[in-house]
């Protein structure tokens, strides 16, 4: 398999498939959400939950586990993904795209969306998921997004211009923008950005640079699976520190959202 599989290839769903489970940033981030989430979802089950970009369907298995579907859906554009969706044991599934969600309105009490919104063509392509999103849930229903920060990133660039990365600032735009009212903005991924980012400010003095897509997380070897197993640690407190209402982060290489679809005639925030 190639060191660095090109997004949307058989490989690409194949390393995620291989590493999501035990790789201490993927434990870690869903740890972070899980908090986010049960902070406002405490005690609820039942709901209709749709999965925007499930890939290979950790997500899905992960909310059945926390007990809070009556219905569960994932949905993704690629047949590769559905594929190892199938094989993690999710069923109901949906291959389409977030810009045109294939659901009557008012159908879902929940929508997530992870690593998602960044990837969609043009400057509008994440709005215009946005309002589908919002579309499709009730009232009262909430949006609960992961994507990607530019925090610390400076003068790098994607290679690829439907590459993106945000600040709260321009999300929280967006989400008014799309008739949401937002609960929570926060980075994430806190602690173990710094390293890196001081690491690219330094080659940025020299040239500009690009950042590329792909997907390079690998599993440590087996003699190095205690660092895998302190990295999840360093996460894990994290997300409980994020899972305070009054606390968010100004800084990380990760955005979390969770936004509401609010009452007829309220104004997003």
């Amino acid at each position: 398999m190639p060191d660095n599989p090109r997004m949307g290839s058989y490989e690409y769903y194949e390393r995620l498939y291989e590493v999501e489970e035990r790789h201490w940033w993927s434990r870690g981030i869903r740890d972070v959400a899980a908090r986010i989430l049960n902070a406002h979802y405490r005690g609820m089950t039942g709901l209709n939950i749709l999965d925007a970009g499930c890939g290979t369907g950790i997500t899905l298995s992960w909310l059945e586990q926390n007990d809070l579907p009556k219905r569960l859906i994932g949905l993704d554009l690629s047949w590769y993904a559905l594929e190892f969706c199938w094989k993690r044991g999710n069923h109901l599934l949906c291959q389409s795209s977030v810009l045109g969600l294939p659901f009557k309105s008012d159908s879902f009490d929940l929508v997530v969306c992870n690593d998602v919104i960044q990837h969609l063509p043009g400057n509008e392509g994440d709005l215009m998921a946005l309002r589908e999103f919002y579309r499709v849930l009730k009232v009262g229903g909430c949006l609960f997004v992961r994507t990607n920060s530019n925090w610390g990133m400076g003068n790098q660039r994607s290679a690829d211009d439907d590459y993106k990365r945000y600040s709260l600032d321009q999300l929280r735009h967006k989400i008014r923008q799309s008739g949401f009212r937002m609960l929570k903005a926060t980075h994430a991924n806190i602690l173990l950005s710094v390293i890196p980012t001081i690491k690219r400010y330094l080659k940025q003095r020299k040239e500009h640079l690009y950042y590329k897509q792909g997907f390079p997380i690998r599993l440590p070897p087996p003699h190095l699976e205690w660092l895998n197993t302190l990295l999840y640690w360093v996460m894990k407190g994290e997300a409980w520190f994020l899972s305070k209402p009054s606390i968010t982060s100004p800084f990380g290489h990760t955005i979390f959202f969770l936004a509401q679809k609010p009452e007829p005639g309220c104004r997003g925030r």
